[in-house]
């Protein structure tokens, strides 16, 4: 005896809820060791940074007097 056409539909709906709930989940599980590689990636690299004296700031960190230096260089009485 066939199945009832309400019946099929019903388990093809929740056979369908099943399958999506069950990628939804494997992704969240990818997204969640994604998010705990990166994370200890950067506690090892503000670790590393702190043991190697790596606290130095930038070259371009003072961006006024980089402006005030490359705007000395055009003043008037200075050659161009």
């Amino acid at each position: 005896m066939d199945e009832h056409p309400l019946y099929r539909m019903w388990k093809t709906r929740f056979d369908e809820e099943v399958e999506r709930s069950q990628a939804l989940a494997a992704r969240r599980a990818e997204r969640e060791a994604e998010r705990a590689s990166w994370y200890a990636a950067w506690n090892s690299y503000k670790d590393r940074s702190s043991e190697a004296g790596l606290q130095r700031k930038p070259v371009w960190w003072n961006l006024a007097g980089w402006f005030m230096w490359m705007m000395r260089l055009h003043a008037a009485g200075r050659p161009n």
